[in-house]
């Protein structure tokens, strides 16, 4: 999240990994703002506690550090339309545009990997509204979810499928609750490799879990906003994680390395990872 209300933010907040995404193939991360290079006024503000808009110049600063690698954007959260139907749309045009790959209720293709995102919770007053725009996750309901996976798993067996999701509470003491965790369980077993799991504003006691030949991320902190500190939960540390994916036959195997991040405040304005030794 680069801001709220426009306010003022470093421009490269990548300056201290830029390295570690020139390294990289691919490139997914959680969007939790809305982005509108001419800021929507007022009247599209939806009646939440929190509502999030920039202008996406920290989003440009990334696709030139990426170059033309595949860029994945996860749009369905809870800010997805914090500034209505009007914002997402919005939102949607530029990291299109812009050579991000995104999408709010279909999957996204690139090659051998197809990216798929969906949320569990909105924070809104209209659950209807945001229904509509993106993938809106029913626990009572889930195996619509399941078979749609098992669908693109069957037509292709070597897929990569990574399935993003922002789950759970902002702040989770102890493990994720079981309901979750059967989820993500259920995504593996329905054909997903990786699940990306965010939401937490803090790093989860288990951030990652291997199951079935695949990974579960649960919860690795923030990244990059300006989000104040909550010492409980050490929640100015992050972690960025790298999986490597090794092809035996019809199978991908995984393995994965995670990196330490501290989250530090800048004076121009929010905050920038900083790796920790």
């Amino acid at each position: 999240m680069f801001g709220r209300n426009n306010n003022e933010f470093t421009m490269n907040p990548f300056i201290n990994v830029e390295h570690m995404i020139k390294d990289s193939s691919h490139i997914f991360f959680n969007l939790e703002t809305t982005i509108s290079e001419k800021p929507l006024p007022a009247k599209y503000k939806q009646p939440k506690t929190f509502t999030y808009q920039s202008t996406g110049e920290q989003v440009k600063v990334l696709r030139k550090i990426g170059k033309k690698k595949p860029i994945f954007v996860s749009i369905a959260n809870n800010h997805s339309l914090d500034y209505s139907v009007k914002g997402f749309e919005n939102t949607k045009r530029f990291l299109k545009s812009n050579g991000f790959l995104c999408n709010a209720k279909n999957k996204v293709e690139n090659k051998n990997i197809v990216f798929m995102n969906a949320t569990d919770h909105c924070g809104c007053d209209d659950k209807d509204l945001w229904d509509e725009h993106i993938t809106m996750i029913d626990y009572g309901n889930l195996q619509p979810i399941y078979e749609k996976i098992k669908k693109i798993r069957k037509k292709d067996k070597k897929k990569v499928i990574v399935f993003s999701i922002h789950w759970g509470s902002n702040w989770v003491k102890g493990e994720m609750p079981l309901n979750i965790k059967e989820f993500g369980r259920g995504l593996i077993d329905s054909g997903v490799n990786v699940v990306f799991g965010h939401s937490a504003h803090h790093i989860l006691q288990t951030p990652i879990e291997e199951y079935n030949s695949g990974l579960i991320i649960y919860g690795l902190g923030d990244f990059i906003n300006d989000y104040s500190v909550r010492e409980e939960y050490k929640s100015d540390h992050t972690l960025m994680c790298g999986i490597t994916t090794n092809k035996n036959k019809n199978k991908n195997n995984l393995s994965y390395e995670l990196t330490t991040i501290r989250r530090d405040f800048t004076e121009e304005g929010g905050s920038i990872p900083v790796i920790i030794p």
